[in-house]
């Protein structure tokens, strides 16, 4: 099977769309571009989409070459990457933190748990439940890729409406619980932050993508890409959505309806929507969205995005200095930041291109050592092929 730069392109995307959001201020011009511009989806949506997306195409075709019990493997290893980055970004931004300064000022409010409790946090942080800003991206893709192997065997066994109706449940019980309360919120708990995107809602749209790939590698979703149908009815939800979200159209009792954290209903439409249109493009236009730089990002998206992270904890505070040096007021809500926006753009974004060197699989032979921590032998090398084909897709 080829490889799909364009997968590596748009995943590519998403990387600097929220390496941007991350880093510039609500009131840069720029950000109102990069940020729910076209109505209520961000990168994120995109992201754990395309995440799915590519966990359906490479490990339906594990699992047609190699089976079940080697997928099941295969998804342990990739979960524990991903846990570990996690751990090393924990451990770093509590070090970050510690050592204190301008750094230690700026993020006081946003990891308090760090300069109050280190320990506390460091522990609850390895088990999950210490999930500040910017640390509950990874701890969820963990969670969703274990889940793969079950949900991939569901569809092979044409089990796929079982599946959604399960995970639409799912879906609904967050929002559910918005509206009537009939379940605590864990994050009522002392020092407990199991971070900003509820596991339950966003599953909904990583399964949608984990179909996708499905779907795809099957070789059923062809007559889909190319309906022009949904493609008119996927362009009105998105001109509907785009006016509303940009007119600012009143939603009050009914922000559960765009909510981010829930996923809420509309939102999860308007991101469907525009998925399928760039899909249907894409399907359309097999040369198009292949630059070479952009897929590079895409092609190491774990590494990417989570040295993107430790650009953030750094030089987050010296963006908010330099809006303070000199800015230039467009419009009462807008404003043009140019020295932060300078440092985003020849800076930071280019540095992103050093995180597959920096941040390499072979970063974690040394954990090899570790009792318990990988597969039994003899499924290793295997196993790794797995992991390089999130970056060949070939």
């Amino acid at each position: 099977m080829r490889r799909n730069l364009q997968l590596d392109f748009f995943r590519g995307v998403m990387l600097i769309l929220i390496t941007i959001d991350h880093f510039l201020s609500n009131e840069d011009i720029v950000k109102y571009f990069t940020y729910e511009f076209v109505g209520w989806v961000t990168a994120a949506e995109g992201f754990v989409f395309l995440s799915g997306l590519t966990a359906g195409i490479i490990y339906t075709r594990k699992l047609v070459e190699k089976g079940e019990n080697f997928i099941a493997e295969a998804v342990k290893k990739r979960a524990l990457i991903i846990y570990r980055n996690h751990i090393a970004i924990l451990v770093f931004t509590l070090f970050i933190i510690l050592l204190g300064f301008r750094i230690h000022d700026y993020w006081a409010s946003y990891y308090e748990l760090f300069s109050e409790k280190p320990i506390s946090s460091l522990l609850l942080g390895m088990v999950l439940l210490y999930q500040p800003a910017y640390l509950d991206i990874l701890p969820m893709y963990a969670v969703f890729i274990l889940f793969v192997p079950v949900v991939l065997r569901c569809f092979k066994k044409s089990n796929v409406l079982q599946i959604f109706a399960v995970s639409f449940l799912l879906y609904l019980l967050p929002i559910i619980n918005e509206l009537y309360h009939f379940v605590p919120d864990i994050m009522q708990i002392r020092d407990v932050n199991t971070g900003f995107f509820n596991l339950l809602s966003w599953q909904f749209i990583f399964i949608i993508g984990l179909f996708s790939g499905f779907s795809y590698y099957q070789g059923t979703s062809r007559r889909y890409q190319v309906n022009k149908y949904l493609l008119m009815l996927s362009v009105l939800i998105c001109m509907v959505c785009f006016i509303a979200k940009n007119i600012h159209v009143k939603l009050e009792g009914l922000d559960y309806l765009i909510a981010r954290d829930n996923l809420g209903p509309l939102r999860v439409f308007n991101c469907l929507a525009l998925f399928f249109i760039v899909i249907f493009i894409s399907s359309k236009y097999n040369n198009w969205f292949k630059s070479k730089a952009i897929c590079y990002l895409g092609r190491n998206s774990l590494e990417v995005y989570s040295f993107h992270i430790v650009l953030v904890v750094i030089f987050k505070p010296l963006e908010e200095y330099m809006n303070s040096i000199y800015s230039s007021k467009l419009t009462h809500t807008f404003y043009v930041f140019p020295l932060a926006e300078i440092m985003v753009f020849l800076l930071i974004i280019p540095a992103l291109y050093l995180a597959p060197t920096l941040i390499s699989t072979k970063t974690y032979m040394f954990w090899k050592s570790g009792a318990g921590f990988l597969p039994k032998e003899g499924w290793s090398s295997e196993v790794d092929a797995v992991t390089e084909d999130y970056k060949q897709l070939a």
